[in-house]
């Protein structure tokens, strides 16, 4: 087995292992029985267990934005573009269980580490400059009556496509429903590019 499937492997260990039980809980001894290594392998790749825990922020940041680029939104009309970025992020969150977990734990620890990852933020960078020239062609065209912040626009599609996994758990036992259900997340999911759309178009 050569030396990038080791290291491929170990990885996704630790993207299982860190989700689950947090940067603090994880394990490496676990880390290494799951990835069926030497535990020299991972110092040898990673450094440590934080470069490590960098290595998998490193991956699920990149993933996302490989995935939005894949998307080619910005080539649409104004409406049809901001709508397929919010379907896109709503299944995104849901059906990639581990980048939502990811910042959850990073979140815990006041984003420590994701600071340290230059191509997080440099790799954010175009996503903000398409959304705001899909904005601005909204306005131009007459599609869009309020004049946005890309930031704010994106941060509001996050928060739809997010509330229901970071807080999964207490809203099914406070409300009592299925909120993995297809029916409640395709619903969901045509609320949120409902709700955006009509704050852009002054509704």
């Amino acid at each position: 087995m050569s030396s990038k499937d080791t290291k491929e492997r170990i990885l996704q260990a630790a993207l299982a292992e860190f989700c689950d039980h947090g940067y603090a809980g994880a394990n490496i001894a676990r880390i290494v029985a799951s990835a069926a290594c030497n535990v020299r392998m991972i110092y040898h790749y990673y450094d440590n267990k934080d470069g490590l825990y960098r290595a998998c922020l490193e991956r699920v940041y990149a993933e996302l934005r490989e995935s939005e680029d894949k998307l080619h939104f910005w080539d649409s009309a104004p409406s049809e573009g901001i709508a397929q970025l919010t379907r896109f992020t709503f299944d995104y969150m849901w059906n990639n269980p581990q980048f939502p977990r990811m910042m959850l734990n990073e979140n815990l620890n006041e984003g420590r580490f994701v600071r340290e990852i230059t191509s997080v933020n440099s790799r954010s960078r175009p996503l903000l400059e398409h959304i705001g020239l899909l904005l601005e062609r909204g306005v131009e065209t007459g599609e869009f009556k309020r004049r946005q912040k890309p930031l704010d626009v994106y941060l509001t599609i996050l928060a739809l496509s997010f509330i229901h996994i970071s807080n999964l758990h207490t809203l099914m036992a406070t409300f009592s429903f299925d909120a993995r259900s297809p029916e409640f997340l395709h619903r969901r999911r045509d609320q949120a590019v409902d709700i955006v759309l009509a704050h852009l178009r002054g509704a």
